[in-house]
């Protein structure tokens, strides 16, 4: 018997590799030669579960499952997936105090259709997206005839069925107040049900934040919120992620990402708002039309070998020097 902490599995750097680049084209995730040990340590219990020997022989198996059942395992196993209801109050007050009440005044005051559009990106076990859908319904309790859909997605169909489920018990329920659980939960044991009127909000689908094409079928959102998912990504599909957030949100709209995560270095596209519960990015579409069209200009300059040119030259400097690099095909 393997004494308990001791390691048995055995992982070259080239096996790391495979395992790695087949994660990063596959989902955009990214691991670092320092993370070798974490993807060692995640893999092992599956392997035993498999009884296979060796981490190439896995790496076979992921690539060649038509059925994407082994692949959906192995993205549970190397994202955390830690969430609970009402994560990270403060920026959950802005959201609740300040965001929605200006989202919802802006539509009042535009005299359009009642709707409101929300999209919870990498939702994970689904307690973000119910989360959002309990502080929308106390919000507009008392104002009728609002369409409101709470858009939640997740690369991992595993952690998809649990959140349709929609049943909690224990940590992930620390910070939900006993009034709330009363009135949007339905309690069985010691496990809690979320109640239909709120199931009702959400809508859970299946999307790879890498997928462009997938990232481009959803728009007209008010509100994003993508926290704490991007820290898996590399910085070339962080600024293609965010590329299609900009796309998807209204004019105006609003992106949550972590508390301790920034588009520094990433976007342009977006103006930091400073408010007194959270900082958020918005989409100010006067300014950042340009920046945006910057954003993925200086992409193209950087595969043309031309680095740093549309920090000097400007969006439409850098659109002009485009024009002169076009039997450059870039890979997207």
């Amino acid at each position: 018997m393997i004494p308990e902490g001791q390691q048995s599995l055995e992982m070259t750097v080239e096996e790391f590799q495979m395992v790695r680049d087949f994660i990063h084209e596959k989902s955009g995730i990214y691991f670092a030669e320092n993370k070798m040990y974490l993807v060692q340590n995640r893999l092992e219990k599956r392997l035993a579960e498999l009884d296979m020997k060796s981490v190439r022989d896995y790496f076979y198996h992921v690539k060649y499952d038509a059925s994407q059942k082994e692949f959906n395992r192995l993205m549970v196993l190397m994202t955390t997936n830690e969430t609970s209801f009402f994560r990270n109050e403060p920026q959950l007050l802005c959201f609740s105090d300040e965001v929605l009440p200006q989202v919802i005044q802006e539509k009042m005051d535009m005299r359009g259709a009642k709707s409101l559009k929300i999209w919870s990106a990498g939702c994970s076990t689904g307690e973000e997206p119910y989360t959002l859908a309990i502080i929308v319904l106390e919000k507009l309790k008392a104002l009728t005839g609002w369409n409101i859909e709470i858009i939640a997605n997740d690369i991992s169909e595993d952690v998809l069925q649990k959140a349709r489920l929609a049943s909690y018990s224990g940590i992930t329920l620390r910070n939900v107040n006993s009034d709330l659980l009363t009135r949007y939960f339905n309690k069985s044991g010691d496990t809690y049900t979320v109640r239909p009127e709120v199931k009702a909000l959400v809508k859970f689908s299946h999307i790879n934040l890498n997928d462009p094409r997938k990232v481009a079928s959803l728009g007209g959102m008010d509100v994003i919120f993508c926290r704490n998912v991007m820290i898996y990504f590399s910085d070339e599909v962080k600024k293609q992620i965010v590329r299609g957030f900009f796309e998807a949100l209204q004019p105006g709209g609003y992106l949550y990402i972590g508390h301790s995560e920034t588009l520094h270095g990433i976007s342009k596209a977006f103006k930091l708002v400073y408010f007194k519960n959270a900082l958020v990015y918005r989409k100010d579409i006067e300014k950042s039309l340009s920046a945006a069209e910057s954003d993925a200009a200086e992409e193209v300059l950087s595969a043309a070998g031309l680095p740093g040119t549309v920090a000097t030259a400007g969006a439409a400097r850098a659109m002009d020097l485009l024009s002169k690099i076009k039997p450059l095909t870039v890979k997207t």
